[in-house]
């Protein structure tokens, strides 16, 4: 019994181990959320669903605002809809990644209407929230490399077959990379229909939630303790914002109050004269995102307030 023991310690070492080194050199290509985990605490930060996961490049904001007096670097804390809904658990492991010791922080909300939505078979009211068991919610250590919590707890979002095709790489700076993109305009209609359709389904079961209005209210407030805010409305194309705009037509109005009130500016880019290329209709290309996170550099310089 004494020598299964000693043979199963050993080969729970040895798994461990290679895990471990899979981990630290392909986090990034096995895992969309991993390499977020293993991180320090960050002064700046970029919070959203999938389109700021990709659309918005904290390399791009680094090299813009050096020298500028900014808490840098600024860290990608997107995920993707299934996690990034606004409301108390999101905010908490907002602040378990923020070092409180920023006092000049770049804040970026991107905010969609699904962010602010609740699910039919969850009462928001009573505490319910259909994120509770994902990541980063479910996540005590926001900061430690390896990060074997989130080996334990999320083992069933790895693909490790991604380390070798390499589509998608998630970078030190929360960045996710998609290189899959549509080879030609078939592809992409295709793609964009299949995002609104499932897009049409899912509002079947959703209604607008206050309590994640509330605390979309309570983050602003606390992240102006440690830098100015920037609420983003991120560009998509004419036919998914039509739909958007029919299922949440309050949403512009909304975000616009919420902007005025806590005095942080909010900028709506489907409002301004600039395309952007999506590879789906609603998340943009790697090579938009440049020109778009450069373009959102500049009008956070111009609003820059303190």
């Amino acid at each position: 019994m004494k020598l299964l023991l000693l043979k199963l310690g050993l080969f729970f070492i040895i798994c461990l181990g290679i895990v471990s080194i899979v981990l630290v050199n392909s986090g990034g290509n096995v895992d969309y959320f991993y390499e977020k985990f293993t991180t320090p605490k960050t002064k700046s930060m970029i919070i959203g669903d999938s389109r700021s996961l990709q659309g918005i490049q904290p390399s791009v904001i680094n090299a813009y605002f050096k020298d500028k007096g900014y808490d840098l670097p600024i860290l990608n804390y997107s995920f993707t809809i299934a996690q990034a809904l606004i409301g108390p658990p999101y905010n908490k492991s907002i602040f378990k990644k923020l070092d409180t010791t920023s006092t000049n922080g770049i804040f970026i909300i991107s905010i969609t209407p699904d962010m602010l939505t609740s699910h039919k078979d969850y009462n928001n009211e009573e505490g319910e929230f259909r994120e509770i068991d994902q990541p980063p919610h479910n996540m005590n250590f926001v900061s430690m490399n390896p990060n074997y919590e989130y080996l334990v707890k999320n083992f069933s979002f790895f693909h490790f077959k991604g380390m070798f095709r390499k589509s998608s790489t998630l970078h030190k700076d929360g960045w996710l990379e998609e290189t899959n993109l549509p080879k030609n305009k078939q592809v992409f209609e295709d793609w964009k229909k299949n995002q609104i359709a499932l897009y049409l389904k899912d509002q079947e079961d959703f209604e607008v939630s206050d309590v994640r209005i509330q605390s979309l209210v309570t983050l602003i407030k606390k992240l102006d303790h440690y830098g100015d805010v920037y609420l983003v409305r991120m560009p998509i194309s004419k036919e998914y914002l039509g739909y958007e705009e029919k299922y949440y037509p309050k949403f512009d109005t909304t975000i616009d109050s919420i902007s005025k009130s806590n005095q942080v500016p909010y900028f709506d880019f489907n409002k301004m004269d600039m395309v952007y290329e999506t590879y789906d209709g609603h998340h943009i290309d790697k090579f938009a995102g440049k020109k778009f996170t450069e373009n959102l550099c500049k009008l956070i310089f111009l609003n820059k307030k303190k």
